[in-house]
């Protein structure tokens, strides 16, 4: 008889952890790219009282007799069906039309510098991130900071391809980007944070190179030089300290490449956005703030950009020379980007109360059975009297 007990409690169980599921999918019914949860029970464990048997010459055979248990989350899986367009007006605000993630993480490892006067400082953007730092968003909430990266409202920034020569512009001039023998542009393959060009002063020519890499300066008539800082080591390197440009009318095109006027200038490219995918979505991690984590049951994360296969980028620290290209997401303009907006939570609060409704009946109708459990148990009890 208390094994009907014990099956009600577990359905309390199973009913209170549906409804904890749809509370939260109903409190974020506004809240941009979320994703609800979906709640599935299965059943709990079984134990036989009576054993099959085969039919034979004289009799039939006989099916087992088992009594269960009660039920259990067998999962709690995420409807990452796309949602709707919700314009915001902002150029910024960036929707993905398709399937994918945008990269977001931490600037990559700073390396020290010695100003003119003496005094160290971190320079950042010459190491190439820790792909372990990047989590994953479908919210494209994203704004420019005031060192000219573009960034989430807390901090992170958003990961995507450099065009080769923006590194530093000569105030009032365009950017020297460099392009191939088609005059397409030339991008850097490794993932970085996308910023503005810097709009670098006049100065005596000086700058830094870490590892044996050549980083581009500008010399006191505005000229492009290369300066060479030994791998094994050598005399600290003084620098200039580089602001960023001032940027007009930024804006993003549906294949994830952002443009923008610099100081008056012409337009010129800013970068490109990068857009992560993963064979299995649900095997994401769900942190806060829209952010998804790698994890185990996801599948190798692949990068590429709405305009297709950009070189053999590859996030899961696989060697560029052995990532394959037909990985990456977005071949053949299947994800657009769309600016101006943001994606709206996929919460139906018409399904949601509908399972409210179930959930709560389930529940009720659980807590009748321990009642009458409870109440047949006290006449078994009183027999004795």
């Amino acid at each position: 008889m208390t094994g009907s007990m014990y099956a009600a409690i577990a359905g309390l169980q199973t009913h209170m952890q549906k409804m904890n599921v749809i509370g939260n999918n109903i409190a974020n019914a506004n809240t941009y790219g979320f994703k609800p949860g979906v709640t599935s029970f299965t059943e709990s464990m079984y134990t036989s009282s009576k054993a099959s048997t085969a039919g034979g010459a004289q009799y039939g055979g006989t099916n087992a007799a088992q009594i269960g248990y009660g039920s259990k989350i067998g999962s709690i899986d995420l409807n990452f069906a796309q949602g709707t367009y919700a314009a915001t007006g902002t150029n910024s605000h960036l929707y993905l039309d398709g399937n994918g993630f945008f990269l977001v993480g931490p600037k990559p490892s700073n390396i020290q510098g010695i100003n003119d006067d003496g005094t160290t400082e971190e320079i950042t953007g010459y190491y190439e991130p820790d792909p372990d730092n990047l989590t994953l968003t479908r919210v494209g909430n994203f704004w420019l900071d005031g060192d000219g990266y573009l960034v989430t409202p807390d901090g992170n920034c958003v990961y995507g391809f450099m065009p080769q020569g923006t590194d530093q512009i000569t105030e009032g001039a365009g950017s020297n980007i460099m392009t191939d023998a088609e005059g397409n542009v030339v991008w850097n393959t490794c993932l970085q944070p996308i910023r503005l060009p810097l709009a670098a002063p006049k100065g005596d020519g000086t700058g830094i190179k870490e590892n044996g890499a050549m980083y581009p300066v500008l010399d006191d008539q505005g000229a492009t030089n290369q300066l060479e800082y030994p791998q094994n080591g050598g005399e600290d390197v003084n620098i200039n300290k580089t602001v960023p440009a001032s940027a007009v009318n930024l804006s993003v095109g549906q294949n994830g490449v952002i443009t923008a006027v610099i100081d008056g200038g012409d337009p010129i490219t800013v970068g490109v956005i990068a857009v992560g995918s993963v064979i299995n979505p649900n095997g994401l991690t769900k942190l806060s703030n829209g952010y998804y984590q790698g994890g185990n049951n996801a599948g190798d994360m692949t990068v590429g950009t709405c305009t297709g296969v950009l070189g053999d980028a590859y996030l899961n620290n696989m060697p560029a020379d052995t990532a394959t290209s037909d990985l990456a997401i977005g071949k053949g303009g299947t994800t657009k980007i769309i600016a101006g907006g943001l994606e709206s939570s996929k919460t139906d609060i018409a399904v949601e109360f509908a399972d409210l409704i179930t959930a709560q009946r389930g529940f009720q109708a659980n807590t009748k059975i321990i009642t009458v459990t409870d109440e047949m148990l006290s006449d078994l009890v009183s027999m004795k009297r």
